[in-house]
């Protein structure tokens, strides 16, 4: 006995079938395409990550959060790929409606950047902590290469010292913190030169300017006053440089600054990080961040700045002299090789090709403000001859930068700390 079936139940069966062969054409073209951006990404996480020894305690880490996003993405089109029997076929096209959906994210993201989306990798949310005071500090614990202590400061290698040695604190911002392993960091660094009679530690903190320096002494020296104290500033407060109507706390530009680079409160999912279109819808709902003030670019001196930054380094000698500590102020060093051009290295109203003129601007005040407030300022490491490769970038030392800018100021720290 034939079946046979009506034309309109006919029309059906060829409608599901075209159906069909149009989701495994979808999560076929996804599969292929997303199998080799994995091949091609994690060829790049193997050559990265390969090299990675002394260019930083963050490399590498970029590339793999990348594969892994990916790789979510390719597993899901391989479920919708193996999914055509005719009771799985709807759940195939549901989830090449996924992967549309965050194709048409990653168009909208790629046209309002201008560079291919990348996750911020899971470890950099979980480095820093609320202060009060000072927005973050680091969290006590091991991330990576960097490893923070329990009085949250980047922890410093103090190898070999007698029993009661003689404290020297470094402040800072990521110049100080550092952008390699504990052992390579300027304060590791110069605590190995100055011998067993002294111990650095390492109070500096990535975004931190003369501003959180200060405040972070006002309580570390109540807690254990140290012999000395080193101020390695100036970069963090340039960036503040022709902000309109700058707050004298750097509250309208440097705060909301802060509050995005260092994730603060933020630890989106495994799925947020993973997928642009969650992102954006889930953002939708929360309230936008703080603005950020405007401003002018210009290579001209910026009065204001120069006021807030010379009193900030008043402050700090005054608060050092409270409690009977030695301040001394160490000049910004940067890469001006890399530092060219009309573009901006990071600071919104500078040029790179002005950096030089105003970081020396800012260095000059520096020494005058130590000089007027009896701080010692030391000038060694202006006048040495950096290269290239003494950076990671247009500031931050590599390990020979590193161990050279501590070199520079060992024999003046030595005097001067006793």
């Amino acid at each position: 006995m034939h079946w046979h079936l009506s034309k309109d139940e006919a029309v059906a069966e060829a409608g599901a079938r075209h159906f069909a062969r149009l989701v495994q054409f979808l999560s076929a073209t996804y599969f292929v395409v997303l199998s080799v951006v994995c091949i091609h990404q994690y060829y790049v996480y193997v050559t990265v990550a390969s090299g990675a020894h002394g260019k930083g305690i963050y490399v590498g880490m970029q590339e793999w959060a990348t594969l892994t996003y990916y790789l979510l993405w390719l597993a899901i089109s391989f479920v919708a790929l193996s999914g055509f029997w005719k009771r799985t076929v709807w759940l195939s096209f549901y989830l090449c409606l996924a992967l549309i959906a965050e194709t048409g994210a990653y168009v909208c993201f790629f046209a309002s950047h201008l560079h291919l989306y990348s996750p911020i990798p899971a470890r950099l949310y979980e480095r820093f902590e609320p202060d009060p005071f000072v927005l973050a500090l680091p969290r006590p614990g091991v991330f990576g290469p960097a490893n923070h202590d329990s009085l949250r400061r980047r922890v410093t290698i103090n190898e070999g010292k007698v029993p009661e040695p003689k404290l020297i604190y470094a402040f800072g911002g990521s110049t100080t913190y550092g952008t390699d392993g504990d052992a390579e960091t300027w304060p590791s660094q110069l605590s190995r030169l100055l011998g067993p009679e002294f111990a650095v530690e390492n109070y500096g903190m990535l975004g931190f300017s003369s501003l959180e320096n200060m405040m972070q002494s006002l309580f570390a020296f109540r807690d254990a006053p140290p012999v000395c104290a080193l101020y390695y500033e100036g970069w963090n407060d340039l960036k503040n440089s022709h902000v309109h109507d700058l707050a004298n706390d750097y509250s309208n530009f440097e705060y909301p600054t802060m509050l995005e680079a260092l994730l603060i409160g933020r630890h989106p999912s495994f799925l947020r990080r993973n997928s642009l279109f969650v992102s954006y819808f889930l953002s939708m709902f929360e309230p936008a961040p703080p603005p950020s003030a405007g401003g002018t670019v210009s290579d001209d001196p910026d009065p204001a700045l120069s006021k807030i930054y010379r009193q900030n380094i008043k402050l700090i000698t005054a608060i050092g002299a409270t409690f009977g500590v030695h301040v001394v102020f160490i000049p910004q060093i940067l890469n001006y090789a890399l530092l060219a051009g009309d573009s901006s290295k990071g600071e919104r109203f500078i040029r790179a090709k002005d950096m030089k003129k105003l970081m020396g601007l800012l260095n000059q005040d520096l020494a005058s403000a130590a000089g007027e407030s009896h701080a010692y300022f030391l000038a060694a490491p202006l006048s040495v001859n950096w290269q290239p490769d003494d950076f990671h970038d247009q500031g931050h030392f590599s390990p020979k930068g590193a161990l050279i800018f501590a070199q520079s100021i060992a024999e003046d720290v030595r005097k001067i700390c006793q």
